[in-house]
Order: C-alpha cells, then structure tokens, then sequence
C-alpha cells in the first residue's frame, strides 16, 4: 500500500509502496486526467502528469528502493506452508511540498469531469486509485500540523479553490521559496504554504500579473513563461 511520509528535512514528500502499487495508481492518474495532448495550456493537468512521469520511472525501478521487512516470522510462514524471503521490496521518489500539495488539491477537479464525462460511482476503480493517494497526503497532513491547523485544511479541501490556479509558474515560485527555507522554519510555516497552493493570495496575483506582463513583451503564450528552475538540481531532500 502506499504510504507518504516527510523527507529528512522535510523538503517534499516521500511516496513509497511496492511496483503494483504504483503501476495502478499511474494509470488511473491517466485516465482521470486524459491525454498529455489535450492540455498544452493546463497547468494543473501537466503538473498532475509531471507526478506520473516520477510514479513510471519509479516503478521502471529509476528512482529509489529498498527491501523492508514484511511482518511474518519463521513460524507464521511455516503455518501457510512458504518458504521464502521475509523482506519485500518497495519503492519510492520524493517531491516537493508546494507541488504535492497542489496536485492532490487539484486532483478533485478532474475526479468531478472525470465522473461527469464516463457517468462513473464513487465506487469507480480509478476514482479509488486517485482516493488513495490523496487520503496518504491528508493523513500526513493531520500528523504534522495542530488540530485547529487541520480543521482549516479540511475547510479548503471543502472550498476546492485550487481550481483557480492556473498561471502555475506560481507552484515554482513556491517550491522555491520552500526549498530556500531551513527545517525549523518549514515546520513552521507549513500550514501557510499549504493554503498557498489552494487559495488565491495577493501573492499570487502578483505573480499572475508578472507572467502576463513576460508573455506581452515577449509575444507568447502566458503558459510559455518559465519561472527560474536551476534549485531543481540542488534539492536536498
């Protein structure tokens, strides 16, 4: 199953689960989602599509992994008549807050589509799959911040503001200003950066306001516009 944990200096999010785990949950990201083609100019569907390149190549066996112990000792297994390892292997990647933040928040939009355009239930396996990455997330959530912190949290899942989001240059300008941050400090302000990524803030408008300004002056498309990415290949987790 999967399970979402923090990294050491709680940079990101660390998702593990073994290969199938993550297989299933990368095609019902998928098929909720749609094409890659169909949404050139989404920022939410390729940040949502970004995550499931990092699942393929985890279970592609790119990323990390590592052998855990799977609770069954010699006597319960002689008990079912197995002979075998008594480690697992499981998978995992990391990805930074902002960014998961903001793709489980904008998951739901597309689960509603989704349900809309195939007349699914809620019983739906790729709706389920989907769940279940979202439910890891918000049980994280619920055990790093207090309890009135989190009674907030579920107000904003509630309002599902994420949806208006869309220069999402904004979740980089976001991952950068959490990555530049020392633990003690993100601990802190974990909950702030949590609504950041599912509510509109001056910040925010801001940020909007200078993209729009960039693809004037350069004669492009705002979704053309790349907020400075170079922290990428400095992360430390």
């Amino acid at each position: 199953m999967l399970v979402a944990t923090h990294t050491p200096n709680m940079t990101g999010v660390l998702l593990s689960g073994d290969p199938e785990d993550f297989r299933m949950l990368y095609d019902s990201l998928h098929m909720i989602v749609g094409d890659a083609g169909d949404y050139v100019e989404d920022g939410p569907a390729i940040r949502i599509l970004g995550v499931c390149y990092d699942i393929r190549h985890t279970f592609m066996g790119h990323r990390n992994a590592a052998y855990k112990e799977h609770g069954f000792d010699d006597e319960q297994l002689a008990f079912l008549s197995l002979v075998g390892p008594k480690q697992n292997l499981y998978l995992s990647f990391e990805t930074l807050w902002p960014e998961m933040l903001y793709v489980v928040f904008s998951l739901e939009s597309f689960i509603r589509d989704y349900q809309k355009a195939r007349k699914a239930t809620a019983w739906d396996s790729n709706i389920a799959q989907a769940r279940i990455l979202q439910s890891v997330i918000f049980k994280l959530v619920e055990e790093t911040v207090t309890p009135r912190q989190f009674t907030s949290f579920k107000k904003w899942i509630a309002e599902n503001s994420v949806e208006k989001i869309l220069f999402t240059q904004y979740i980089d300008y976001l991952n950068s200003e959490w990555h530049e941050m020392e633990l003690a400090e993100r601990k802190k302000k974990f909950n702030i950066f949590a609504k950041r990524t599912c509510q509109l803030t001056p910040d925010y408008e801001r940020q909007q306001k200078q993209i729009i300004e960039a693809a004037i002056e350069h004669n492009c498309h705002p979704s053309e516009i790349r907020y400075p990415s170079n922290f990428y290949e400095y992360l430390v987790w």
